[in-house]
């Protein structure tokens, strides 16, 4: 009786041990391995992790921030950085900005900023490379009308959107103009080909303007990317790749 005793207990502290042992072994084998981490810390004690670069010397990989008691992870690109410290340092602590979901999060995480879409919906995870990669969806009204405020011809259905969700600065990256179009014209309900030439492609090129047609020179992305004066819009920031108005 004794021993039957023991077995059980043994039997239920292997059934307790068991799960923690499983979490750290993913924990150590299965998590991404990074070639460098950064500790940014800040407001959400955001983290950094390296994997590799882009096609054009950029160092990528994933962000990591905890905002609310919830960690929360995303997409990271170097080439953003500057933008990011610079919204960081002008914007006030209650901003929202409008912009296209890859950057939602460095924008939360890194400049401590609030981001109108962070996040694919599911209806969008057709555009992403690794769907099961997301914890997190946005509903996809929202992705629609970020994507109809940048393709839109008319700057005041810009505006109703950023107003919508109470944003005050609207930003657009030479990536949305080069390897994001079609996405980005799709979930606008457009077809991308009435905007861009027929030679456009996505892949190993820089921004080019001329591969928008009269139609897309004349949309509300193009127009920013370009450097343009917008009425009811202000250009607050510019750099080789990221554009920053303000409303």
């Amino acid at each position: 009786m004794a021993i039957l005793l023991e077995r059980k207990k043994l039997l239920v502290l292997i059934a307790m041990i068991l799960p923690i042992v499983i979490i750290a072994f993913a924990n150590v084998f299965l998590s991404p391995q990074f070639l460098r981490e950064e500790y940014v810390g800040g407001k959400y004690d955001c983290r950094i992790g390296i994997t590799g670069k882009d096609q054009r010397g950029f160092e990528e990989g994933a962000l990591f921030y905890v905002k609310n008691g919830v960690e929360h992870q995303g997409y990271f690109n170097s080439y953003l950085r500057t933008a990011l410290d610079w919204i960081r340092a002008n914007t006030s602590e209650n901003t929202v900005v409008l912009n296209w979901w890859d950057y939602g999060h460095m924008i939360v995480g890194y400049a401590e900023r609030d981001s109108v879409i962070k996040n694919p919906s599911q209806e969008a995870l057709i555009s992403v490379k690794n769907p099961s990669g997301f914890q997190e969806l946005d509903p996809h009204q929202m992705i629609v009308d970020v994507a109809k405020a940048l393709t839109t011809i008319n700057v005041s259905e810009t505006l109703v959107a950023m107003n919508k969700y109470n944003a005050t600065y609207i930003m657009v990256t030479v990536d949305d103009g080069k390897t994001k179009p079609y996405w980005i014209f799709h979930f606008a309900g457009l077809n991308f080909t009435d905007y861009l030439n027929a030679s456009w492609q996505d892949a190993g090129l820089p921004f080019d303007p001329n591969q928008y047609n009269t139609l897309g020179k004349e949309t509300i992305m193009y127009k920013i990317l370009v450097n343009s004066q917008i009425q009811g819009l202000i250009q607050v920031y510019s750099d080789q790749n990221v554009r920053i108005y303000k409303r």
